[in-house]
C-alpha cells in the first residue's frame, strides 16, 4: 500500500486526487495530512511513503517513527492548467505566497524551470504587508494568505508531483507500469493541449469575425498598441497603405508605416491631418485610448458632411449645452435626482428618464452626456414623437443611393452612424412605432445597423439615453410597448420629480428666469408656489414671459395668466369629476377604494384618470399603499 503524508487538508485532497488517477488501478492509497492526525491507522500497512515537501518529511520524522518504512520525498510542480494564466500576466515582479519558505522557494525555481522568465518570483516575508511596486502575487492554492495591498491574485492552485516522483513510486514497489504511468501523466497535458486549441480557435473565429465587421465600415481604421504593435487593420487602411492585413497585423507600425502618409500621423502631436491618395484626398483623425492609438480615415467628402452635420446639430441646440450644475434643485428629491444621474453617467448602460411633459428631461440628457466618458464624443438628439415612421427611420439608419426619389447621392449616414463614439438622446420613446421598436432593440442587440435600403450591416457604439412622459410599465401591459425593448432601455431608470412636488426649488427659478431688473411680489410668488404646474418648468417659464410681458419690473398677482389661480370644472370630464367628488373631502383613498365607490369606472380607467388627475397637479397620487388625495389647484375647480 502507498501512503501520502501531507501538509494540510487541501493538499492531502489534490495529490491524493493525483496519485489515485494516475496510480489507483495498480495501488491500494491512503492518505492523511498533519495539521488533522499524527498517527493514521493505516500505518502498519504502508510498504511506501510519499511526502509532500521535505519540510512534512521532517515533522513527520520527528513526531511520528516510521524509519522502518520506505520513504520518498515528493518533488512538485506547477498544474499544467495553470501554466495559460501565468503567461497571460504581464512582465515584471510578482509576490510568490506560501504557507512556508521552502514552498515558496519550490514554486519560484518551478517556473524557472516551466520557462516562466518573464516574471521575477519576491518570496513572501512574514509580517509585511506592503511590497512597492508589486500588484500581483501567485499562489499555490494559499490566496487567504495574500497581503491586503495585492491587487490581482493569480491561483495557480495546489502542485501537483511531478513525473520523476511518479516513477519513483512505481520503481519502489517494483512495478512494470513506467510507460503506462508516463502515458496516463501525458494525457493529461493532450487534454489540456487540446483544450488550449479549442480556446485558439474560438479566438482565432472571434478575431474573424471582429475584422470582418471592421471590414464593413467606411472609414480606414488602424489600431496601435502601447508596444507599437499594430493589432487591428480593415482592408480599406490596408489598401491605402499597399499591403494586405495579415501582413500589417502584429508587426511594428514604425517599420511598416514608415513610407506611407499614415506613419509620420501616427508619431505626431497632430490629431487631425489631411493627406492625398491616388484618386481622392482624405483626412485622418487620431485618437489615445490609453491602452494605445486608434486612426481613423475618411474622405474629405465624407468628413465635410460629418462636420457640416454636427455644425447643423450644434446650431438646431442638438449639441450637449448644459451640466448637471445648469439643473437648479434645492428640493431632496432634486438633490438626489441630480446625484443619481451623475453616476448613471459614470457608467455606458442605457439610461431611462422619466417624468411628466416639462420637467427637463431634455436637460438631464445633456448632462448625462457631459458626465459620462464619452463626452468628447458626438451627442445628437432627436424626438421620436415628432416624425412620421418613414422619415424617423432614415434620420436614424441613414440610407443608400437611390432608395427613394430625391435621396441624396452617395446615400446619407443616420444619426446612429454620426453617434458612435458619443451618445444617441431618443426624446419621447413611448411614442414609437413597433417596427421602429423592432430595429432599435436589434441595434441595442447587436450594436449592428442597417441603412434603409442597404444589404450590409454597420457596426455602432453609441451610448443611448432615451426619455418619455409615458408610463413605459402600462404601455407594455397594454401591448403598445415591446417589453423585450422596455428592459432593454430601462437598466438605469430615472424618475424626475414634477414641479409640483419640489416647490423649494419654485423660488429659485423665478430668480434664475426672470430677466435682470425684473421682480416678483411676495403675493404673487405665493400663487406660483401654490399653484399645480401641469405643464411644470416648462410651462413657468411660459407664465413668467407673459407676466414680465403685461406687468411692470414688480409683477404682481394682477399680471399672473388667470390659469395659475383656478382650472374651471367644465374642462374637466365628468368621470375626472367623479374622481375628485371622491376626493373632495380631504381623505386619502387608495384606487381599490375608488373603484369601490366609482363604478361603473374599471380600475383600468380609475388608473388612467388618477395618472391624469396627477400630471395636471390636482391631485397627489399615493405612491405604495398610501392613497390619493385632492390639492389646492383641485379644490380650486369647485371655487
Amino acid at each position: 500500500m502507498l501512503g501520502l503524508i501531507a501538509g494540510s487538508k487541501k493538499t492531502e485532497d489534490a495529490l491524493f486526487y493525483q496519485l489515485r488517477q494516475l496510480l489507483g488501478d495498480f495501488l491500494p492509497i491512503r492518505s492523511c495530512a498533519l495539521d488533522e492526525t499524527r498517527k493514521p491507522e493505516w500505518l502498519h500497512q504502508a510498504e511506501v511513503l510519499v511526502f509532500s515537501s521535505d519540510s512534512v518529511r521532517q515533522e513527520w520524522e520527528h513526531t511520528v517513527s516510521s524509519a522502518d518504512i520506505h520513504s520518498i520525498t515528493g518533488i512538485r510542480t506547477i498544474d499544467p492548467e495553470a501554466i495559460n494564466d501565468l503567461l497571460h500576466i504581464a512582465p515584471g515582479r510578482v509576490l510568490i505566497v506560501n504557507d512556508d519558505a521552502q514552498s515558496i522557494r519550490e514554486t519560484a525555481e518551478s517556473m524557472f524551470q516551466l520557462g516562466l522568465t518573464h516574471l521575477t518570483p519576491v518570496p513572501l516575508e512574514a509580517s509585511k504587508l506592503y511590497y512597492d511596486g508589486i500588484s500581483v502575487a501567485v499562489t499555490p492554492g494559499e490566496p487567504e494568505k495574500c497581503p491586503p495591498s495585492i491587487s490581482t491574485i493569480a491561483d495557480i492552485g495546489v502542485r501537483p508531483f511531478s513525473m520523476k516522483t511518479l516513477l519513483d513510486i512505481v520503481d519502489a514497489f517494483e512495478l512494470p507500469l513506467a510507460s503506462q504511468v508516463s502515458e496516463r501523466y501525458l494525457q493529461t497535458i493532450v487534454r489540456l493541449q487540446r483544450r488550449l486549441i479549442e480556446e485558439e480557435e474560438q479566438t482565432s473565429s472571434l478575431m474573424s469575425h471582429y475584422h470582418d465587421l471592421l471590414d464593413q465600415v467606411d472609414d480606414a481604421i488602424l489600431a496601435v498598441d502601447t508596444a507599437g504593435l499594430i493589432t487591428a487593420a480593415n482592408k480599406r487602411m490596408a489598401a491605402f497603405c499597399g499591403m494586405q492585413e495579415t501582413t500589417l497585423l502584429g508587426r511594428r507600425a514604425a517599420d511598416m508605416l514608415v513610407s506611407t502618409p499614415v506613419g509620420p500621423f501616427l508619431t505626431s502631436d497632430d490629431s487631425r491631418q489631411t493627406v492625398s491618395g491616388e484618386d481622392d484626398e482624405y483626412v485622418l483623425y487620431k485618437t489615445d485610448t490609453g491602452s494605445g492609438t486608434i486612426m481613423t480615415m475618411k474622405s474629405v467628402e465624407t468628413a465635410f458632411e460629418v462636420e457640416q452635420t454636427a455644425k447643423r446639430a450644434k446650431q438646431d441646440g442638438l449639441r450637449p449645452q448644459y451640466t448637471l450644475d445648469d439643473i437648479i434643485a434645492r428640493d431632496p428629491e432634486m438633490v438626489r435626482a441630480k446625484e443619481a444621474a451623475r453616476k448613471m453617467a459614470a457608467s455606458l448602460h442605457p439610461v431611462l428618464l422619466q417624468g411628466e411633459t416639462g420637467v427637463g428631461k431634455e436637460l438631464f440628457a445633456h448632462a448625462v452626456h457631459h458626465n459620462s466618458p464619452v463626452w468628447q464624443g458626438p451627442f445628437f438628439a432627436v424626438n421620436a414623437g415628432a416624425m412620421t415612421e418613414s422619415l424617423l427611420l432614415s434620420e436614424l439608419f441613414g440610407y443608400e443611393e437611390g432608395t427613394f426619389t430625391g435621396a441624396q447621392k452617395g446615400g446619407r449616414r443616420g444619426l446612429f452612424e454620426l453617434a458612435s463614439g458619443g451618445t444617441l438622446f431618443l426624446d419621447e420613446i413611448g411614442d414609437l412605432s413597433p417596427n421602429v421598436q423592432g430595429q432599435l432593440l436589434r441595434v441595442l442587440q447587436e450594436g449592428e445597423i442597417r441603412r434603409v435600403g442597404g444589404s450590409r450591416n454597420i457596426p455602432v457604439d453609441v451610448r443611448i439615453v432615451t426619455a418619455t412622459n409615458k408610463v413605459l410599465d402600462e404601455e407594455v401591459e397594454q401591448g403598445r410597448f415591446r417589453a423585450d425593448l422596455f428592459y432593454r432601455l430601462r437598466v438605469l431608470p430615472l424618475t424626475i420629480p414634477p414641479l409640483r412636488e419640489r416647490t423649494q426649488d419654485i423660488p429659485l427659478l423665478v430668480q434664475a428666469f426672470l430677466p435682470e431688473g425684473n421682480a416678483l411680489s411676495e403675493a404673487a410668488l405665493e400663487a406660483l408656489t401654490s399653484y399645480s404646474w401641469p405643464g411644470n418648468i416648462r410651462e413657468l417659464k411660459s407664465c413668467l414671459a407673459y407676466a414680465v410681458t403685461l406687468g411692470g419690473d414688480v409683477i404682481s398677482t394682477d399680471d399672473l395668466p388667470a390659469t395659475v389661480f383656478a382650472r374651471p370644472a367644465s374642462s374637466l370630464t365628468p368621470d375626472h369629476l367623479i374622481i375628485l367628488d371622491l376626493l373632495r373631502d380631504g381623505t386619502r383613498k387608495s384606487l381599490k377604494q375608488l373603484e369601490q365607490e366609482a363604478a361603473p369606472l374599471t380600475l383600468q380607467q380609475i388608473r388612467r384618470i388618477v395618472e391624469q388627475l396627477d400630471r395636471e397637479g390636482l391631485i397627489q397620487k399615493g405612491r405604495g399603499r398610501i392613497g390619493s388625495q385632492i390639492t389646492h389647484a383641485g379644490m380650486a375647480v369647485y371655487s
